[in-house]
């Protein structure tokens, strides 16, 4: 057994684990994430794919391994005490291989079996498994509803085998609606007015197991959620609902929970069984029924009711209302039981609809009625506006046996949503483009967004009308041009909504018209009903501009996006005029903030085809990108899968982060003045001035020509040059702007112009003729070179001064040398000296330069010491410099004719053998190690900090 330790998703464990397994024996393999993973008891995660309970596959564990071909994983489920969780086990099939027929049988390339030819094996089929994408039919089984009571057939009990339900002193009761679309099981709920959100909600099987999990809201009852604070729901989705739990769905063998408190100290639960009603599809308004004041609250302790209202706004105004209850009934009334159904006025007392049903065979948890009747224009007024009142009591005791509830708003979780653009052959020279989304709040306005981008100003303000495009008129129904801003922003509120409004919106018939004075109908878009889910339950979405000019020029999309509290991200693209059969993939561009050379972390979420992609990476957010999301700008893009070509860009700011994913610091970034530097620890870039610089790259300041810096892991390091001394003749001495010495002009150097040329030195270019100190890492300006750009060669000269011995390093040459056309060859000269012919060191000096050309075609590198000594390729040298010697900073290598170069960093054992060198008062040549005195005292002072925090 200790070898389950072991059995992690790397290639290693994995290899012992195949061979474990190869063996017969079955034994899980679980993979694991960095930090965080999904809570998802459901499913399995192997190899960053998710697979849902019941799922077979061939486990590919990546090269050097590759694919198991002998080795089938299946998503299982086990128990764990009250939970249903999902885990991976993989076993061998090599013991379920036939017996060949042959005498040479062979294996087969990816198959696991010796067979001959014409024998069927067991693992002909190597191919994974697809996950299976059978949703639930979308004419019956796709709508759910449940009303939860405390009177449910569901024993629910906590982890003590406490009943919870006695603790409901305040009649909780909920009602809750479910669909499902692409194997996912939206979930909405309404509940009582007078408790607080839940904590938690939970699916039940018929035996109490716990299904799967949701956490619904932070302590306190809090969620962030502008949705679900406006219209008093709770949402959320159920991803990938598994195969055997869709078949529980659709047998009504499925129960939800719903938990206020802690784990530990649950205060009560509500219970419900999930149900199929034939009302569903056309529900459009709702209720939730409780009991009413003056009722006997001992008789309906736990007793509720939940009301499906579909409406008709035909010639004749109908209405049908099924309804769920319980808790209505005597001990003694077990069959043909009258019920009184009544909807009536909430100011005048005055009834709409009144009629006695009867219920065959009373129960205790679950009662379904259904009444219909005609109704007038008027109260269909007052019932989209939440003033009618539905009553059902007993005929038996009226008074104390009573549900009342108000019809409200539909209990689904809804947000309509569109793309505004103009029509394909539609002129449109501007590009002008929108979106809009709209929702119901729990009193029944609709609450509306729309942006319009690029609007030309001579046509604001624009014409916003809602219009029925039902019928070929296209009535227009509301003006919302009063509510446009000059932003390009319409933000309101239409508190008295109509059923014509109403209708067409949750049939798919409402649209957004945007005319102008000169266009009748520049961009338009029709509402789309989505179910509320992680993406779109953020704050906002963001409007995704055409980048690729040659796409049309109605082309817009529309994003949300939004992090969960396990750190996973979620997305949902919708676009329009991208055309049908084009490949493309999402991606992420995180920046820390909008600077020049900012580095940015490039994350691909997706690749699809289509004008529409949903989904959620596997991996949860790294702190950097959790920090970034929050506090930075990410620029959003759908590219072209072959060319890599950006077609929409949507910039994304302000990404609401949940509580349990801020480990990290947060600084904020619109604090920083254009003077701060920040470390940016993750890749090593610096900020300096408004501008982000690769780690080790030198530049000079924008402000200051005579400040010259270079990034060192996150921290500029920056020296201000003192100009050399000057013999200058009086008068001759110029200064040119953003010149840092001044150029001195005489006899030898005319005025001329030098067509650009200059001269070029770590990073900085110099004028012809000027004199300078060379910039060096990391000790700065050298103060004891002095180096000068030839006017007429266009090369750097530089050489050593002598006016200070004790300043300047002891190794430093007295000679003058050229940067670009190095020194001649000492060796050399020393060697010709010996020669008495003339001729003898001529041949000599060819000898050597046939040498060191022969070495430069064979991919060298040029000794800018020494031409005729060049660097063979693959050689590691140090650089030279006239002033420090052998510059031991820095190690080059020769890689075919180029050389790369790195530089040695400053740590603590380095300073720590400075130190000890200065103990025994040895001479200490700073260069050797890479070290200056103020490094080494800002390593030791960060210690010392560490150590004390």
């Amino acid at each position: 057994m200790h070898l389950f330790k072991y059995l992690k998703i790397c290639l290693l464990a994995a290899y012992v684990a195949g061979s474990a397994l190869a063996k017969g024996k079955i034994l899980p393999l679980f993979d694991e994430d960095l930090k965080r993973g999904r809570t998802m008891a459901a499913e399995c995660v192997f190899d960053k794919q998710v697979r849902e309970l019941g799922a077979v596959w061939v486990p590919d564990l990546g090269p050097p391994i590759g694919v198991l071909p002998c080795m089938r994983c299946k998503c299982v489920p086990y128990h764990k005490k009250r939970r249903i969780v999902a885990r991976v086990q993989c076993s061998s099939i090599k013991d379920q291989c036939p017996v060949p027929s042959c005498d040479e049988p062979i294996v087969l390339p990816g198959r696991c079996c010796k067979t001959c030819p014409g024998d069927i094996s067991p693992d002909a089929s190597q191919d994974v498994v697809p996950q299976p994408i059978v949703e639930l039919d979308e004419k019956s089984g796709k709508h759910f509803a449940a009303l939860l009571t405390g009177r449910s057939a569901l024993a629910i009990k906590n982890e003590f085998s406490k009943p919870i339900s006695p603790m409901n002193k305040n009649n909780v009761v909920a009602t809750g609606r479910f669909s499902v679309h692409r194997r996912n099981l939206y979930y909405s709920f309404y509940i009582s007015e007078n408790a607080a959100r839940p904590q938690s909600l939970q699916f039940l099987d018929q035996q109490g197991n716990i299904l799967e999990e949701f956490t619904l809201s932070h302590t306190g009852g809090f969620v962030n959620s502008l949705y679900q604070n406006a219209s008093r729901k709770v949402c959320g989705v159920w991803r990938r609902l598994a195969k055997d739990y869709r078949k529980l769905l659709k047998q009504e063998k499925m129960f939800a929970v719903l938990v206020w408190g802690v784990k530990d100290q649950a205060e009560f639960t509500l219970s419900g069984q999930i149900l199929k009603n034939g009302a569903l599809p056309t529900e459009l308004l709702s209720a939730l029924l409780e009991p009413a004041p003056g009722s006997d609250s001992l008789s309906m302790t736990g007793a509720g009711g939940t009301a499906i209202v579909s409406i008709s706004t035909s010639v004749t105004p109908s209405i049908n209302v099924a309804i769920i209850f319980n808790g209505l009934f005597m001990p003694a009334e077990v069959a043909n039981i009258p019920i009184n159904i009544t909807l009536s006025m909430d100011e005048r007392k005055q009834i709409v609809l009144q009629e006695t049903v009867q219920v065959s065979k009373p129960a205790t948890d679950i009662n379904v009625v259904n009444v219909s009747s005609s109704i007038t224009q008027a109260h269909l007024r007052y019932l989209t506006r939440g003033r009618i009142i539905i009553s059902v009591t007993s005929v038996s005791k009226p008074d104390a046996l009573k549900l009342s509830g108000n019809v409200i708003t539909k209990a689904s979780c809804e947000m309509f949503q569109t793309t505004l653009s103009s029509a394909a052959n539609t002129p449109n020279p501007d590009g002008v483009s929108g979106m809009a989304w709209l929702y119901l709040n729990n009193v029944g306005s609709l609450i509306y967004n729309i942006q319009i981008d690029k609007l030309p100003p001579k046509e604001n303000p624009p014409i916003i009308t809602l219009i029925d495009t039902s019928s070929k008129k296209k009535t227009e129904l509301e003006d919302l041009t009063p509510y446009f801003h000059g932003d390009g922003w319409a933000n309101g509120t239409l508190d008295k909504l109509t059923p014509r409004v109403l209708e067409p919106l949750y049939s798919g018939d409402l649209a957004i018209n945007v005319a102008t004075t000169s266009d009748n109908s520049l961009i338009k878009g029709k509402l789309i009903s989505k179910p509320v889910d992680e993406a779109r339950d953020a704050a906002a979405p963001v409007l995704l501009k055409r980048e690729y000019t040659n796409l049309s020029t109605g082309t817009v999309g529309l994003a949300w996006i939004s992090v969960d509290n396990d750190c996973h991200l979620h997305y949902d693209i919708s676009m329009t005029g991208i055309g049908q059969g084009r490949k493309m993939e999402l991606w992420l561009e995180l920046y820390p903030m909008i600077a020049p050379g900012a580095p940015y972390i490039n994350k691909q979420l997706d690749a699809f085809e289509g004008n529409s992609v949903e989904g959620s990476p596997v991996e949860v957010l790294t702190d950097d990108e959790l920090n970034r999301l929050e506090n930075g700008v990410s620029f959003l893009k759908v590219k072209d899968e072959r060319s890599k070509m950006a077609l929409l860009i949507a910039t994304v700011t302000k990404v609401s982060i949940p509580p349990p994913c801020r480990p990290y610091s947060s600084p904020d970034f619109s604090l920083i003045s254009q003077h701060d530097i920040i470390p940016i620890i993750s890749t090593g870039e610096c900020f300096f001035e408004e501008k982000f610089y690769k780690n080790e790259e030198i530049w000079v300041s924008a402000k200051n020509p005579c400040q010259m810096c270079y990034c060192q892991d996150g921290s500029a390091k920056c020296d201000f040059m003192t100009c050399p001394a000057s013999n200058c003749t009086e008068g001759k001495q110029i200064t040119i702007t953003g010149e840092c010495c001044p150029l001195c002009v005489n006899n030898s150097i005319p005025v001329r112009e030098y067509n650009g040329q200059k001269c070029t030195l770590s990073g900085k270019s110099y004028l012809p003729g000027t004199r300078f100190h060379p910039f060096l890492i990391p000790f700065g300006f050298d103060k004891c070179t002095e180096c000068y750009c030839d006017p007429d060669s266009y090369q750097i000269r530089c050489s050593r001064l002598n006016d200070n011995e004790k300043h300047c390093c002891p190794n430093c040459n007295k000679k003058t040398f050229d940067i670009n056309d190095p020194l001649s060859d000492d060796f050399v000269s020393r060697e010709v000296s010996d020669y008495s012919v003339k001729d003898h060191g001529s041949e000599y000096q060819k000898k050597k330069e046939n040498i060191a050309a022969k070495i430069l075609e064979e991919g060298g590198c040029k000794n800018p010491s020494n031409p005729k000594k060049p660097f063979a390729n693959g050689a590691e040298y140090h650089p030279y410099i006239d002033s420090l010697g052998e510059y031991k900073c820095v190690t080059c290598k020769c890689q075919n004719g180029t050389p790369k170069c790195s530089r040695q960093h400053c740590d603590l054992p380095t300073c720590k053998k400075i130190q000890d060198i200065k103990r025994k008062k040895e001479k200490v040549n700073l260069s050797d190690f890479c070290c200056s005195s103020k490094d080494c005292r800002k390593l030791r002072h960060k210690k010392k900090h560490a150590l004390t925090s």
